[in-house]
């Protein structure tokens, strides 16, 4: 599984854990383990929603599950973050989609030193387009602009163009 594949199915599960209390979250993890790791043509495949059973392996699902825990440990300073870089906006009162978005690519701002910022804020925004709004994306891209300038991350400079010899 790609990156960008492993980003929006941990984006899934984040949103998704937003809905239950953490003891029921971990039952439906389980329970969503299960369906992913099925075999897309298993007999079971016509009885369960189309996008599950895509044969997602144990040890993706492992490093989607482990990056979701994480996101939820640290959640209060994340949101603080994201709070602190809106203008009339607060987490509570964030769209859903849009919010688990910022969080995830906050996140890996701030805590996975092994993704570029550039790739994150990128990635946030194609899943913004996906699945918010038609404003979720130019949301999230500024939003997510102002962060990086607020902690001072600076961006690798483009690599210069090359210079075509006199001729």
């Amino acid at each position: 599984m790609n990156q960008t594949r492993r980003r929006e199915e941990t984006f899934k599960r984040l949103f998704m854990s937003q809905f239950y209390p953490d003891e029921g979250y971990a039952d439906v993890v389980k329970a969503s383990d299960e369906l992913e790791t099925l075999d897309p043509e298993a007999e079971i495949r016509p009885y369960i929603e189309p996008e599950l059973g895509n044969g997602i392996g144990e040890a993706d699902l492992k490093l989607i599950n482990d990056k979701v825990e994480a996101i939820r440990g640290h959640l209060t300073d994340i949101d603080a973050v994201i709070n602190e870089n809106v203008t009339g906006w607060k987490t509570s009162r964030m769209a859903k989609v849009d919010l688990t978005i910022l969080r995830l690519a906050v996140y890996e701002i701030k805590y996975d030193d092994t993704i570029p910022t550039k790739v994150s804020i990128n990635e946030a925004v194609e899943l913004a387009k996906k699945y918010g709004t038609e404003k979720s994306g130019s949301f999230v891209n500024g939003v997510l602009s102002r962060i990086i300038k607020a902690l001072g991350i600076e961006e690798p400079a483009k690599a210069p163009a090359e210079e075509k010899p006199n001729e």
